[in-house]
């Protein structure tokens, strides 16, 4: 059984809780034989409201504040009911998502009350569990294993391993033989090794009620088509699961798991969670090409809500994107300066005036335009943040703040001075809770920025 943990914050993203890493997991342990429920703990949506934790009181004089954050949540079922569905299915493998540092909390105490009432083997995997494995282990004695990486990589290991040391995880068979698996799923194999070439598989939407995941009144799936970014950016830690090497499906297989979707489960709303879709022109190109001669496509939408870099799109490019069903685009500009740009690694091969030219075309195509800026990074001022934002408004375009967090595993988490109290602490790993000061922006300020971007963005929303 795999498990989406509860959460704890002041909001959620519904379109970023589709489960499609556990999707993955899940189709990787039926290949070895399993039996798999996947039972997402934060689905359909529920939230109830909890006490803001204390040392988040800094936050307490700013929630009367209309523009910002209201209450502190909790999203998702209460450990009662999970235990219920658990019971239910008794299973002998218990797999918890562990996707971000932020949440850990949760997974720690989900983890502990299965480990009371079941003696079942536990693991986690995710982001998080790949960036602090051994932590991990020291931290929760309660779960049994950490799964680090790629599942198709990191899992079948993991499996034999228990095997090979005499531990039974299906309970009522000693015959989990991997060689037995390869021989009948030879073709889904990689040949430098014996794990899985995850492009030859698709996640088991098969295992989710679709009509759980919504936006507004249309059901939505995510999807990967490619796993790896080329790019160094200084505050991203995509590299530790997915690495910097750009691996992607055939445009035939994308397709043909759209189309399923499509049909079996009436989705409308196909998102990308590739971290970067359009690096490859060719492909993207194939890709979009495909979509658009395609009959069963017609009035569907995709998305890429982590971003298009806009140094691999271009005027033919958003012009076929926009036939093919893109209606918004989410560009991360990152920062207004080119120089602070520059010492986080943002490619910019085009030149630093490229994204104005590319917001430009994309709004004559009839694209509504997200602009992502990280605020507080080293080196940005309140003033820098300010004319950026203002000129993104000036041009039509929704200006979007992400206020900067510790992220583990990238170079900033490596390099950044930053109070023990905050780097030990892994609750304070948000943008939420506003932990990172800067010399020229404190947290006074960080606040105040979020608050003005958000006066401004409901300002200019149409009536």
């Amino acid at each position: 059984m795999l498990l989406q943990p509860p959460l704890e914050d002041f909001y959620t993203t519904p379109v970023r809780l589709y489960p499609l890493g556990l999707l993955y997991v899940a189709k990787v342990l039926e290949i070895y034989g399993f039996e798999v429920a996947v039972f997402d703990c934060l689905t359909p949506l529920k939230k109830k409201k909890i006490a803001l934790p204390e040392k988040w009181a800094y936050l307490k004089p700013y929630l009367d504040n209309p523009y910002f954050f209201k209450n502190y949540y909790r999203f998702g079922l209460e450990k009662e009911k999970i235990i219920e569905a658990i019971k239910k299915f008794s299973p002998d493998l218990i797999g918890l998502s562990c996707s971000f540092a932020a949440y850990y909390r949760c997974v720690e105490e989900l983890a502990e009350v299965i480990k009371k009432n079941f003696s079942c083997v536990l693991i986690v995997g995710g982001n998080q569990a790949s960036c602090f494995p051994g932590e991990i282990k020291a931290r929760t004695p309660a779960i049994d294993g950490v799964v680090t990486g790629q599942a198709e990589i990191s899992l079948p290991s993991f499996l034999q391993s228990y095997f090979l040391e005499g531990n039974s995880i299906k309970g009522d068979s000693d015959q989990f033989l991997l060689e037995e698996v390869e021989t009948k799923e030879e073709n889904i194999f990689r040949t430098d090794n014996n794990c899985l070439d995850w492009k030859k598989i698709w996640p088991a939407h098969h295992l989710i009620n679709p009509n759980y995941y919504r936006l507004g009144q249309k059901n939505y799936a995510s999807l990967q088509a490619s796993r790896g970014c080329p790019y160094h950016c200084a505050f991203c830690n995509v590299q530790v699961v997915f690495g910097h090497q750009p691996d992607y499906r055939p445009v035939r297989s994308v397709i043909e798991e759209m189309k399923f979707l499509l049909k079996k489960h009436r989705v409308r709303i196909f998102n990308f969670e590739d971290d970067n879709l359009s690096f490859n022109r060719d492909w993207f190109e194939e890709f979009l090409k495909e979509v658009i001669k395609d009959e069963d496509f017609r009035g569907i939408e995709l998305c890429a809500m982590n971003g298009l870099n806009y140094d691999s799109l271009d005027e033919e490019i958003l012009s076929l994107m926009k036939q093919a069903g893109f209606r918004k685009l989410d560009l991360p500009l990152v920062s207004g300066q080119p120089e602070i740009r520059k010492k986080l690694k943002r490619p910019e091969r085009k030149g630093s005036d490229y994204f104005w030219d590319i917001i430009r075309w994309a709004k004559r195509l009839g694209f509504f335009i997200t602009a992502y800026l990280i605020i507080g990074l080293p080196g940005q001022t309140e003033e820098e943040i300010r004319e950026t934002a203002a000129k993104l408004w000036a041009e039509g375009v929704l200006a979007t703040p992400s206020i900067f967090y510790l992220t583990p595993g990238s170079e900033l988490y490596q390099i950044m001075s930053v109070p023990e109290e905050i780097k030990n602490d892994w609750d304070m790993y948000r943008s939420s809770v506003f932990a990172l000061e800067t010399e020229n922006l404190s947290r006074e300020k960080l606040i105040n920025l979020f608050i003005y971007f958000r006066q401004q963005n409901l300002a200019r929303r149409p009536p």
